[in-house]
């Protein structure tokens, strides 16, 4: 069973005090996971996303030294990192201590952290389900620093930095909507993104009797798998292909239906669907955030069930368990809409469904684990957090 929210905070604490020696002068931060409602693979074309956090997420209990000493600890993995500022060696590329030293490096090389600190990591969210666990961690490091150390960076300057850590020191070319949707998303709310520019609005989630479920197919996945970085190439690919027509363009957010219409018989057949998921999900999104203000939860539906048709037909970036999760809530009576969520290859999918529902849904997958020997973890979201400084009760 899930820890709570409360149990996190206390088990940060506690192990806080096993390792460093009491708590006097303790913070703890927390920083979201977020599920994507629609929008993927459009973040690192420059489009737009509708992401919203969830109710879990990565809690750090820290406390500055006197002193440029770095410990951090992981509950999870049970393992302690030291180092000392301005002796930074990169840790294994994907690791846990490449996000976590890569932020405080980072801090460092723009002057911003002086002084070091002990902290104890530990979370809630399912590694490799889809929900940001990385995006998170980078946001909840940054964000505990910029707590106790008190240096001056905005929330979208922190986020952009959390990005670049995820690309330098984990190689995964990620784009910025998870860190984003971490760091920035609000209770109560989505957020719509627009990724190029970096404008965003915080949209109101009324869902009435309807409620998020997130399923996890308990297929595990890495952002940093060759598939990732290969659909990456292939979308710039087609960036490059389309520039030949107008220079402008410099992302597939540029091109335009009637352009993609009259030119895209020259790409390869690859290549051709790879770009015509990221035109059409852009204007899902779009509409989707527009059904969502409007209430007209019936739309917003029928529109992720057609991202996931577009994800797995066009982008290529599901797999059969996934398939099978969205085909078992599409045939549950009171689901209006399900989808993969994240950047694919397994992972998580997540499905509006009546509250009454929920009960068909949850028996619908024994089917699911007759078929695949997996047991698919099931939360409801009741609630969303959002990142920042919390209170043990």
């Amino acid at each position: 069973m899930t820890r709570s929210h409360e149990a996190m905070i206390g088990s940060v604490l506690e192990g806080f005090r096993e390792r460093f020696a009491g708590t006097d002068g303790v913070t703890v931060v927390m920083a979201p996971g977020r599920v994507n409602l629609i929008g993927d693979h459009t973040d690192h074309n420059d489009g737009f996303v509708l992401p919203m956090t969830i109710d879990r997420g990565i809690y750090v209990a820290i406390r500055p030294r006197n002193d440029r000493n770095v410990r951090v600890a992981s509950m999870r993995y049970d393992e302690l990192a030291e180092t000392k500022l301005g002796e930074f060696e990169a840790p294994e590329p994907g690791s846990w201590q490449s996000y976590v030293l890569g932020v405080v490096e980072e801090l460092r090389l723009r002057g911003l952290l002086r002084g070091g600190f002990d902290a104890v990591i530990d979370g809630n969210l399912n590694l490799g389900a889809g929900l940001s666990s990385s995006a998170a961690l980078e946001v909840a490091t940054a964000v505990a620093l910029r707590e106790v150390a008190g240096f001056d960076i905005n929330d979208v300057d922190l986020v952009t930095m959390c990005q670049h850590v995820e690309h330098k020191y984990a190689h995964v070319l990620c784009g910025i909507m998870d860190q984003f949707a971490c760091g920035l998303g609000r209770s109560g709310f989505a957020l719509m993104l627009d990724c190029r520019s970096l404008d965003y609005e915080h949209v109101p989630i009324a869902l009435g009797d309807y409620r998020i479920v997130i399923i996890s197919s308990e297929v595990s996945r890495s952002l940093a798998s060759s598939a990732y970085n290969t659909r990456r190439a292939e979308c710039q690919a087609g960036v490059e292909y389309f520039a030949q027509f107008d220079e402008s363009i410099r992302a597939l957010r540029d091109v335009s239906t009637e352009l993609f219409d009259i030119r895209s018989d020259g790409l390869t057949p690859v290549v051709h669907r790879r770009c015509r998921h990221v035109l059409t999900e852009n204007q899902r999104v779009l509409e989707a955030t527009e059904s969502l203000k409007a209430g007209d939860l019936q739309r917003f539906g029928e529109l992720m069930t057609a991202s996931h048709r577009s994800m797995r037909d066009d982008f290529e970036a599901s797999c059969g368990e996934i398939d099978l999760l969205v085909e078992n809530a599409n045939g549950t009576d009171g689901v209006l809409g399900s989808r993969m969520t994240g950047g694919g290859f397994g992972g998580c999918t997540v499905t509006l469904a009546h509250k009454d529902a929920v009960a068909l849904l949850v028996d619908s997958l024994t089917e699911y684990t007759k078929n695949t020997g997996l047991n698919p973890g099931v939360f409801v979201l009741e609630k969303n957090l959002e990142a920042g400084h919390v209170e043990p009760l």
